[in-house]
């Protein structure tokens, strides 16, 4: 498969300012006085005025999450009442390496340009991008089941009801557009995207009376259950060999397409993977992402990611390969699935001492792989294709442990 260009990732700070954090800032409290009621997405939106083109073909829901970029919000598409996800993103807090160049749209954050040049499935669908002069919003495919005790879809064997239902039980918030009468202009971009396949087209809306709108109502934003693999792991508390294996091949698959792409994802981890309760997975949030320019590589000297899943030579403070600190979060995320904790007590032990005897135990070929993928020289940790063909991924001569 043909890699995306390392050039379109080429931006250079100008100022010393715009250099980035070791890790993703946090999301700001904005005090009391109510707010601190409110959920992020409420406390951001409710005096915000929404692109109008967003505006007109969707409506806000509930809130899916929130983190130090932005903040997630389920939305309906007006057309087909189908539920999608769209993350607002901060544009003051992308950081340096968040920025792509795109030969059609300029300057976007690196996650809206990963997400419209690939395509597999599990990775989250692309549908839409909009621009204001506050946020990007990204249209997203909504997937996975909200891992709560009480939820009822649990006990469904049909997954595809999910959407549906997710849907009638729903708060959705109707924003009305209203006219300012002011004269100021104002260059917002949106992208219209309906397959992978189809063209891009970019429209302008030119004057802020296009932009003044009746903001959300806050009270109606509330907070929705997770659907990652965190919570899920949370509800099962563990899982069978053959689950886990389902589970993890699923990411694997993912990981390898996306090597084929030259793409490092960087911060693989559960809470970055939705899965519904067929336990089809998807892989989400690709703000950390880079290009991995072919066939030299490249060293990174910056961390983007969770320090739980930090390899041993990012953690020394060393410069790394991506790839190969990729097959270490991979590994953290086996271990996890399997176990359902994490495989070191804190970063002293990742770097030099060996990771927590599981309490079950599993087949020689998982703990052959888990090892492998878990060695602390990144040179002798297994590669991705070693990954996909080891024989605890693709079934042969494989026994599961009782």
């Amino acid at each position: 498969m043909t890699t995306l260009p390392e050039a379109a990732f080429d931006i250079s700070p100008t100022d010393a300012s715009l250099r980035s954090p070791l890790t993703p800032p946090p999301t700001p409290d904005n005090g009391s006085n109510g707010q601190d009621k409110l959920t992020i997405s409420a406390r951001h939106l409710q005096h915000h005025t929404l692109q109008p083109e967003f505006l007109a073909e969707y409506s806000l829901g509930d809130e899916l999450g929130s983190g130090g970029f932005g903040f997630v919000v389920s939305a309906t598409r007006k057309s087909d009442n189908k539920e999608v996800a769209v993350k607002f993103i901060f544009r003051e807090k992308v950081p340096i390496h968040g920025w792509a160049k795109d030969p059609e749209l300029g300057v976007i954050p690196m996650e809206i340009y990963v997400l419209r040049n690939v395509q597999h499935t599990n990775i989250i669908g692309f549908f839409n991008a909009f621009q204001d002069f506050k946020f990007f919003y990204l249209v997203m495919e909504l997937h996975g089941t909200p891992w709560s005790a009480s939820n009822p879809l649990l006990n469904k064997n049909n997954s595809n009801n999910t959407n549906t239902s997710m849907i009638e039980a729903m708060a959705n918030v109707t924003l009305n557009q209203h006219s300012s009468g002011t004269n100021s202009t104002s260059s917002l971009i949106s992208f219209q995207s309906t397959s992978s396949s189809s063209s891009t087209s970019l429209s302008h809306s030119g004057s802020e009376s296009d932009l003044y709108v009746e903001p959300p109502k806050p009270s109606l934003l509330v907070r929705r259950t997770s659907c990652d693999l965190f919570e899920c792991i949370e509800h099962h508390s563990k899982f069978s060999e053959s689950q886990a294996r389902m589970i993890f091949k699923q990411i694997v698959e993912c990981v390898d397409y996306l090597n084929s792409k030259g793409i490092c994802h960087r911060d693989i981890k559960d809470e970055n993977i939705v899965i519904d309760n067929d336990f089809k997975v998807k892989l989400i949030d690709f703000g950390s992402a880079v290009v991995i320019p072919r066939p030299q590589g490249k060293l990174f000297d910056r961390f983007y990611g969770t320090i739980n899943y930090a390899s041993p030579e990012i953690l020394k403070g060393e410069n790394y390969r991506a790839e190969a600190a990729e097959i270490w979060s991979l590994g953290i995320l086996l271990y996890t699935i399997l176990y359902g904790e994490v495989p070191f007590n804190d970063p002293v032990q990742a770097i030099s001492g060996p990771y927590i005897t599981p309490r079950v135990h599993s087949s020689s070929e998982c703990q052959h792989l888990l090892n492998w993928m878990l060695t602390k020289c990144p040179e002798r940790r297994a590669t991705i294709d070693d990954v996909v063909n080891h024989p605890w991924i693709s079934g042969a001569n494989v026994s599961d442990s009782a």
